[in-house]
């Protein structure tokens, strides 16, 4: 964040949504590490001849000159930064990019800045745009999404009787590990490969992402695992993420 003249000010952030308002306007959401959320009006941007319309795309990384204001600032100029090119040309990206975006919006509020839901979405959307494994993003982004909400999964030990060895499955309403003296009617009985997926998802950070090497049948069973516990403990829904079910049919 930066002054510049006339009161205005410089923020750089990432495009999460926009919507058309009146003929020639646009209501833009952009997610900053300054301010975090927030909601910007941009006039004329429209217009075909707009010069910041491409700034104000989603799944853009734009530097924002805007004049602060108590609920919808104004914005003056944008350039954009990175424009995710792969991400946008590919559908299946664009998808999984969405998905993290929609998040951010939907859980964060107006002028809360959090450094890692910041650090967390901009780091999802390089691995997507570098080529890395999209479901491994999402799956790492989803453990993300527990830990940030409250509901970090346990994968250290049993959930009901904190024991740390013969761990056979999880409890979905128990949130983690279950023993094999603990597992109940309604619990998962998973192969050992799945639950040393399943740990290691729930305990590696984005950034290490490099770490990860699950087959891909492994994968698809987390997916549908951790899709499970986003319902069950987030209360969040998501409209990015049936097409993201419909990729992997689920």
């Amino acid at each position: 964040m930066k002054m510049t003249t006339n009161g205005e000010e410089s923020v750089i952030g990432i495009v999460l949504k926009n919507k058309s308002y009146k003929e020639n306007d646009m209501l833009v959401w952009i997610y900053t590490k300054d301010y975090g959320k927030m909601a910007l009006i941009a006039r004329g941007v429209k217009k075909l001849k707009s010069k910041n319309a491409p700034a104000c795309q989603t799944v853009t990384l734009s530097d924002f000159i805007f004049v602060p204001r108590k609920g919808l600032s104004t914005l003056i100029k944008a350039s954009p930064i990175e424009y995710f090119r792969h991400i946008k040309e590919d559908i299946e990206l664009e998808a999984y990019a969405s998905y993290c975006m929609e998040f951010i919006y939907k859980y964060t509020k107006d002028n809360d800045p959090d450094y890692e839901c910041y650090h967390n979405l901009s780091l999802a959307l390089k691995y997507l745009e570098n080529g890395y494994d999209p479901k491994l993003v999402y799956l790492l982004f989803n453990a993300f999404i527990l830990k940030i909400t409250g509901s970090r999964l346990e994968v250290g030990q049993c959930v009901h009787c904190n024991r740390q060895d013969h761990i056979i499955g999880i409890s979905i309403h128990g949130g983690g590990f279950v023993c094999q003296n603990c597992i109940g009617l309604y619990d998962r009985k998973l192969s050992v490969d799945v639950l040393k997926g399943f740990r290691y998802i729930n305990i590696c950070k984005l950034e290490n992402i490099d770490k990860l090497n699950l087959e891909k049948d492994v994968i698809y069973q987390l997916i549908e695992i951790m899709d499970t516990y986003i319902d069950e403990f987030t209360g969040l829904t998501f409209q990015s993420r049936k097409f993201i079910r419909q990729i992997n049919d689920l």
